[in-house]
Parts: structure tokens; sequence; C-alpha cells
């Protein structure tokens, strides 16, 4: 059971670095007339790109759910867990605040609740975690603060999808947006997996999956789905990806590399899928560390 738990949660945490990195902005700018009607996909959501690459706030809110299977010996057992996030994020300096709520089932330990605050103080950058009424404070590099960084990684995901295509028109928060469906392609899934923090977290697992291990594996998945919903001010207001094929092709690979065959252990991946959505554009109001989390417990 704990190394079941373990895996659960390293798949929790492989999906929400994805999720983390999907909405922001970078640097490629848009093509094409100013005026939607006249511009393809591609560059409508170039241009929404570009609009996101010029906020100086944002909030998201993230729903993650994974369900998988799990068999020792003679028995088995099915384990579903489901993540919430609120995060509000301001640019510059970049810091961000959130509650997370985590439920892993009765059997795994149940619903457990954290708030969350990433502050940037001099040159240096840190997270404040309060789980269970304690505060854990963990310093970050600047490449894992990249991972929350919502002005810097959406453009390695748009630039790494295409094909894109106009699918419809949905209400997103209260208000028509435009839905286009794109895959990331496979010859881009190694940047993307890379720039998400995802290796650190398969290291979650106890297994060790080599670079060229996981590039070749990632060359074999095909193209990953996902969607982007872009509103009438043009700034992308939902992201969903399905990444359960990915997720469980790599799980498998991890377990094979443990012997976990020749320990009577199989487990499969059947959903890790993620929506994330965006609001509150340039409207997030200032805020300031806690003083409870001031004396927060060094992790």
């Amino acid at each position: 059971m704990k190394k079941t738990k373990r895996a659960l949660a390293a798949l929790s945490a492989l999906t929400l670095t994805l999720s983390l990195t999907a909405c922001g902005g970078g640097g490629q700018q848009s093509t094409g007339d100013s005026g939607t009607d006249a511009m393809t996909p591609a560059e409508r959501v170039a241009a929404a790109e570009e609009k996101m690459n010029a906020l100086t706030s944002l909030s998201i809110d993230m729903t993650q759910d994974i369900g998988m299977s799990f068999t020792m010996a003679d028995q088995s057992q099915e384990l579903n867990m489901s993540t919430k996030m609120q995060m509000d994020v301001i640019q510059e300096p970049l810091k961000a605040k959130g509650t997370m709520q985590i439920d892993m089932g009765e059997e795994l330990g149940g619903a457990q609740d954290v708030e969350l605050y990433i502050m940037t103080e001099e040159d240096a950058a840190n997270v404040y975690m309060q789980m269970n009424g304690q505060w854990v404070k963990q310093s970050v590099t600047e490449a894992e603060l990249g991972q929350y960084d919502a002005a810097d990684s959406l453009e390695l995901y748009l630039d790494s999808a295409a094909d894109f295509a106009e699918a419809g028109t949905e209400q997103i928060g209260g208000a028509d947006a435009t839905k286009f469906t794109g895959v990331i392609k496979g010859d881009k899934l190694y940047d993307v997996i890379e720039e998400s923090g995802v290796l650190g977290s398969l290291g979650q697992t106890g297994t060790d999956v080599s670079e060229d291990e996981l590039k070749a594996m990632l060359s074999e998945l095909g193209d990953l789905p996902m969607s982007v919903w872009i509103n009438a001010d043009g700034y992308p207001v939902q992201y969903e990806m399905d990444m359960s094929q990915m997720i469980d092709s790599i799980l498998q690979k991890a377990l094979e590399m443990e012997g976990a065959a020749d320990q009577g252990m199989t487990m499969t991946v059947s959903k890790a899928a993620m929506s994330l959505t965006c609001s509150n554009f340039n409207a997030v109001d200032d805020f300031e560390l806690p003083a409870e989390a001031q004396n927060a417990t060094a992790a």
C-alpha cells in the first residue's frame, strides 16, 4: 500500500506540473490581420499567446482527475484521485498564493487541504505550504520556479502544438469562447515534459528513467491531444489535456525498470486528465506572505 500511495502521489505531481505550465505566455508574435475573422486558427492561438505575454496578473483554477488500478499478488484495487487548485499569480516579481484540495480516497488518507504561497525574495524564491496546521518552507531553484511561472511556459506548449482547428463556441465563465483543438506532436513531447518538471516527479516512484529512454518512449506515443478556448477579448480562458496514454506508458516503463512484474505487481493508469481555467486578467490584488507562514519550518 505504501508503494501504491507513493506512485499515485507521483502521478498527481506529474500531471500537476504539466497543468501548471499550461497557463501563461511567451514571446511568439502573432501573424495575420488584427481582426479575428481574418485569422486562421493557428493565428488566433498565436495572438492569444501574445496577449498572455503582456499580463501582469491572473487567476488559475485547475481540476485534475487520475484513475488507476493496482494488483499485487492476489489482491487488486481501483484507485481514484481528484485535485482541485485555485491560484492567484502576480508576474513581476513572481509571487503566487493558492489553495489545493487533494482527495486520494479513504484508503489512502482521504481528503487534504493545502495552502500555498510562492514568494520571490531578493535573488531567491521560496514555496510555503500549510498542511494539517503546520507551515513548511522550501527553497526552489530558478528552473523549479519556472514550473509556477504563468508568464513563461505557455509559449512552449503552443509552440509545440500544431494542427489547430476551430471546434465551435461554448460558454466559459459565463461568456462565449471559441474552442480550438490541436495536438502536441510526438517529437515535441520530450521538450514539454522536460520544461514541466515531470522528470523530477518520476523520481518519486523510486525509478530512474534516463533521458534517452524517455525520448525513445515518447517517440512511440504519437500526438498528445489538447484543446484551448479563447474569449472575445482574445485571451485563452480554458485548456484541457488528456494525458492518460502518455502517463500510463511512462509508468509502465518505470515499473519495468523496477522489476515490478517479478514481484507480482501491476499498475495501470486509466485516466489522467486536467481542465484548467484562467481568469481575472490583470486584476489580481497584491498580497503578502501571512505572518503565520513567516516562521515556517524549513523542509
